[in-house]
Protein backbone atom coordinates (compact mmCIF):
# COMPACT_ATOMS: atom_id res chain seq x y z
CA UNK A 1 0.00 0.00 0.00
CA UNK A 2 1.28 3.82 -0.33
CA UNK A 3 2.57 5.22 2.00
CA UNK A 4 0.30 8.41 1.58
CA UNK A 5 -2.81 6.69 1.61
CA UNK A 6 -1.78 5.29 4.82
CA UNK A 7 -0.76 8.57 6.09
CA UNK A 8 -4.08 9.91 4.81
CA UNK A 9 -6.44 7.21 6.69
CA UNK A 10 -4.75 8.19 9.66
CA UNK A 11 -5.18 11.87 9.62
CA UNK A 12 -8.85 10.80 9.18
CA UNK A 13 -8.89 8.61 11.65
CA UNK A 14 -7.56 11.07 14.35
CA UNK A 15 -10.08 13.85 12.92
CA UNK A 16 -12.82 11.53 13.39
CA UNK A 17 -11.59 11.08 17.62
CA UNK A 18 -10.22 14.24 18.41
CA UNK A 19 -13.19 16.25 16.78
CA UNK A 20 -15.94 14.66 15.24
CA UNK A 21 -16.69 12.19 18.33
CA UNK A 22 -16.34 14.49 21.03
CA UNK A 23 -18.87 16.88 19.40
CA UNK A 24 -21.44 13.83 18.88
CA UNK A 25 -21.30 13.09 22.61
CA UNK A 26 -21.80 17.04 23.68
CA UNK A 27 -24.49 16.88 21.95
CA UNK A 28 -26.22 13.46 23.06
CA UNK A 29 -24.89 14.83 26.87
CA UNK A 30 -27.12 18.37 25.80
CA UNK A 31 -30.21 16.40 24.43
CA UNK A 32 -29.82 13.83 27.60
CA UNK A 33 -30.47 17.27 30.44
CA UNK A 34 -33.24 19.19 27.85
CA UNK A 35 -35.35 15.77 28.56
CA UNK A 36 -34.49 15.10 32.27
CA UNK A 37 -34.78 18.41 33.41
CA UNK A 38 -38.15 19.69 35.19
CA UNK A 39 -38.98 21.27 37.70
CA UNK A 40 -38.24 19.31 40.97
CA UNK A 41 -35.02 17.85 40.32
CA UNK A 42 -32.28 18.37 41.65
CA UNK A 43 -29.08 19.48 40.09
CA UNK A 44 -25.45 20.37 40.08
CA UNK A 45 -23.99 23.50 38.06
CA UNK A 46 -20.41 23.82 36.73
CA UNK A 47 -20.02 26.29 38.80
CA UNK A 48 -20.87 23.89 42.11
CA UNK A 49 -23.94 25.03 42.91
CA UNK A 50 -26.37 22.97 43.94
CA UNK A 51 -30.31 23.39 44.22
CA UNK A 52 -33.72 22.36 43.01
CA UNK A 53 -35.30 23.28 39.77
CA UNK A 54 -38.27 25.23 39.95
CA UNK A 55 -38.73 26.77 36.47
CA UNK A 56 -37.71 25.50 33.20
CA UNK A 57 -37.71 28.04 29.82
CA UNK A 58 -36.21 27.39 26.53
CA UNK A 59 -32.74 28.78 27.45
CA UNK A 60 -32.95 29.47 31.16
CA UNK A 61 -33.63 27.70 34.14
CA UNK A 62 -34.72 28.61 37.75
CA UNK A 63 -32.87 26.99 40.53
CA UNK A 64 -33.75 27.34 44.79
CA UNK A 65 -30.48 27.04 46.51
CA UNK A 66 -31.98 27.85 49.74
CA UNK A 67 -35.42 28.34 51.20
CA UNK A 68 -37.33 31.30 49.72
CA UNK A 69 -33.71 31.84 47.34
CA UNK A 70 -34.36 31.46 43.54
CA UNK A 71 -31.05 32.21 41.32
CA UNK A 72 -31.48 32.47 37.30
CA UNK A 73 -29.38 29.79 34.65
CA UNK A 74 -28.44 29.09 31.86
CA UNK A 75 -29.33 25.71 30.77
CA UNK A 76 -25.46 24.97 29.50
CA UNK A 77 -24.05 25.56 32.76
CA UNK A 78 -25.48 22.98 34.05
CA UNK A 79 -23.20 19.74 35.16
CA UNK A 80 -25.26 16.93 35.98
CA UNK A 81 -28.85 16.17 37.50
CA UNK A 82 -28.71 14.24 40.75
CA UNK A 83 -30.87 10.78 40.69
CA UNK A 84 -32.22 10.04 44.13
CA UNK A 85 -31.21 6.01 44.98
CA UNK A 86 -34.03 4.13 45.61
CA UNK A 87 -34.31 3.60 50.24
CA UNK A 88 -31.74 1.16 51.46
CA UNK A 89 -33.05 -1.09 54.23
CA UNK A 90 -32.36 1.28 56.83
CA UNK A 91 -34.68 3.98 55.34
CA UNK A 92 -31.50 6.04 54.07
CA UNK A 93 -31.79 7.42 50.45
CA UNK A 94 -28.18 8.05 49.30
CA UNK A 95 -28.24 10.00 45.62
CA UNK A 96 -27.17 7.68 42.75
CA UNK A 97 -24.15 10.33 41.96
CA UNK A 98 -22.62 10.81 45.58
CA UNK A 99 -18.92 10.27 44.93
CA UNK A 100 -17.17 9.24 48.38
CA UNK A 101 -13.07 9.23 47.89
CA UNK A 102 -10.90 6.54 49.82
CA UNK A 103 -10.57 9.19 53.00
CA UNK A 104 -14.37 9.77 53.10
CA UNK A 105 -16.55 8.91 56.26
CA UNK A 106 -18.99 5.96 55.96
CA UNK A 107 -21.70 4.72 58.11
CA UNK A 108 -21.14 8.14 60.35
CA UNK A 109 -17.64 7.72 61.24
CA UNK A 110 -15.19 10.66 61.44
CA UNK A 111 -13.20 11.23 58.53
CA UNK A 112 -9.78 9.96 59.19
CA UNK A 113 -7.13 12.76 59.59
CA UNK A 114 -5.13 13.42 56.00
CA UNK A 115 -1.44 13.18 55.92
CA UNK A 116 -0.11 16.31 54.42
Amino acid sequence: MDPNVILLVLIIGAFYLLVLAPARNRKQRAADIKENLKPGVEVITTSGMFGRVTRVDEDEMTLEVAPGVEVRYVIGALRKILVPKAEDSEGKVESENADQGPGDAQDGEPPAPKNI
